[in-house]
């Protein structure tokens, strides 16, 4: 009797390790804010930045500045760069007021800089009106303290003033409609929260146009029939909602995102093959099969 006791305490005592090492490495791949202040560095290529426009919209890019600093943002160094992306604070966020007219996801501007003599490149990205985050690359981590750097060159990419056209204004669905295909397999699978009416050609095109990418059939399947999908623990972005985020080997389309990650496709490659990228920084290379690797996931998570 005291064997089986003690085989059972073994096997008890080994299940608890297993799932506090669940817990651990879940954790692990969550985002981690913070609401720490720009480097001495960041703040030097900043000042560049600001220089690059018009006093209008120099002041509204330094003032978008000062709200995001103290506010919550994500910083991550990865093994040959860094990105910080500015999320702000949800229940008082920025004034319309500081937003400029461009709103589209889209490229502001680029400084090339040598600090040492080592050449580095920040990228800084517009989203909704407002300065998004930046990239710099390689790994800046040695130098954050260094403000006295050598620029290179500077050069704007999108004019933060000028308006993109118009955007798709999603709808929402009363009820989830009878979707075809593939689609009525995730249906079964879990309860949608929310669902939206398709983009329609109109507005297909142009946003498709703006990824450098390969989109994957399936998920042109899914955008055919709703723009995005929401559900408890996931939801499937709209084409009208894509943004990138940038890893150490380049930038990510957002095409569905979980609790762990996101299912992604990479800048400027052409084959529809997708990645999933863990918020621990770890990417695993999948397939070009989005109902296939979607319902994996899903199947993974629950």
């Amino acid at each position: 009797m005291k064997t089986l006791l003690v085989i059972f305490a073994v096997i008890a005592g080994i299940i608890g390790l297993i799932f506090l090492g669940l817990i651990i490495a879940a954790n692990r791949r969550r985002p981690k804010f913070n609401n720490k202040g720009f480097t001495l560095l960041e703040k030097k290529l900043l000042m560049e930045l600001f220089d690059l426009f018009e006093p209008d919209l120099s002041n509204k890019l330094k003032k978008q500045l000062e709200y995001f600093e103290p506010k919550r943002k994500w910083r991550q160094y990865w093994e040959k760069s860094m990105s910080v992306e500015l999320y702000g604070d949800n229940d008082n966020p920025l004034s319309e007021e500081l937003r400029y007219n461009r709103r589209d996801e889209s490229k502001l501007a680029i400084i090339r800089f040598k600090v040492n003599d080592e050449k580095y490149a920040i990228e800084f990205d517009n989203y909704d009106g407002r300065l998004w985050g930046w990239k710099i690359r390689p790994n800046p981590k040695s130098i954050m303290k260094v403000d006295a750097v050598q620029i290179a060159s500077k050069k704007i990419h999108t004019d933060p003033s000028s308006f993109a056209h118009p955007n798709f204004k999603k709808e929402k669905l009363k009820s989830a409609p009878a979707f075809t295909g593939w689609l009525t397999k995730l249906t079964k699978m879990d309860n949608i929260k929310a669902s939206w009416y398709p983009i329609g050609p109109k507005f297909l095109g142009k946003y498709t146009k703006r990824i450098d990418s390969k989109l994957p059939d399936g998920y042109l399947e899914l955008i055919e029939q709703t723009e995005g999908l929401d559900f408890e623990q996931y939801r499937i972005l709209g084409v009208s909602e894509i943004y990138a985020t940038g890893l150490d080997d380049g930038n990510y389309y957002h095409l569905a995102e979980f609790d762990d990650g996101i299912m992604a496709i990479k800048e400027g490659e052409q084959t529809g093959t997708m990645y999933y990228c863990h918020y621990s920084g770890l990417l695993d290379e999948l397939s070009s099969d989005f109902e296939k690797e979607l319902i994996e996931r899903i199947k993974y998570d629950t």
